[in-house]
């Protein structure tokens, strides 16, 4: 019986008596009344079914409001392309583009014309345009020229015919042949000054084509134009002498290969 009494009396002086008796001090009788009581055999808790969402206790009026640091994000100095000042415009779902989204509208064939422009040199394009423009009066009156060749070439013929081959002596041919020889002579000279005056600002290397053959004939043929006129002067300043009808047909032979010349040269730019 004394054992009993005494053995709680023991344990609770202990407890006073340790740093950690202090705390526990008023609830000493607590303790010698749980000492005497059994120990109670408690269930397994369950557990709990489906996610445990875990929410922190709602803040109290009376607790200090959050406080906010004192650091602004950093604002660019320059602004943006196309920035105005003004906040972007938000989406709300209507369907309509904001002014920022680039534009869908485009054709993706352009027409030659824009395509091609500014492609070219303006100078180059330029000098082109005019070689063009030269080269059409050239064919053009080189045809031209080349008729009124034929034509006096015939007249000549007819006219030796008369002078030399037992026709009379006639003359009334020469005045036809000399007005037609002076208006070939001066489409020759222009057709010849087109040619040569034509811009050319693409560099070509020399080869044998079309287009040399054709400076090479009509070269020949403005020596023969050359030497018709000198030998006509002279066929005309001789008349009645010995020496008329020498000059009258060497004047007739050039004219006929200076006109095989010109035909010969425009073969070569048709063919």
């Amino acid at each position: 019986m004394m054992t009993r009494v005494i053995s709680p009396l023991l344990a609770v002086l202990l407890l006073a008596a340790s740093p950690a008796g202090a705390a526990f001090a008023p609830d000493a009788p607590v303790l010698v009344a749980a000492a005497k009581r059994k120990p109670v055999k408690r269930k397994p808790a369950r557990p709990v079914s489906g996610t445990v969402q875990e929410t922190a206790p709602a803040a109290s009026p009376a607790a200090a409001p959050p406080m906010t640091p004192d650091v602004t994000p950093p604002v660019s100095a320059t602004p943006e392309p196309g920035s105005t000042g003004a906040a972007a415009p938000q989406d709300t779902g209507s369907g309509t583009p904001s002014p920022e989204e680039p534009s869908l509208d485009f054709d993706l064939l352009t027409p030659e014309a824009e395509a091609s422009k500014g492609l070219l040199d303006p100078d180059l394009q330029k000098d082109l345009e005019k070689r063009r423009t030269m080269l059409k009066l050239h064919q053009g009156l080189g045809l031209a020229m080349a008729g009124g060749l034929t034509a006096a070439t015939v007249l000549g013929q007819l006219q030796f015919n008369e002078s030399f081959r037992g026709g009379g002596d006639n003359r009334t041919l020469l005045a036809w042949h000399r007005g037609v020889i002076i208006g070939t002579s001066v489409l020759f000279a222009t057709v010849g000054t087109l040619g040569l005056l034509a811009p050319d600002p693409v560099e070509r290397p020399f080869q044998w084509d079309t287009v040399t053959f054709h400076k090479i004939f009509m070269s020949l043929a403005t020596a023969g134009m050359i030497t018709q006129a000198i030998l006509g002067i002279l066929a005309t300043h001789s008349y009645g002498e010995i020496t008329e009808p020498k000059y009258a047909t060497a004047h007739q032979v050039v004219g006929y290969a200076t006109l095989g010349c010109v035909a010969a040269g425009i073969v070569t730019l048709t063919f």
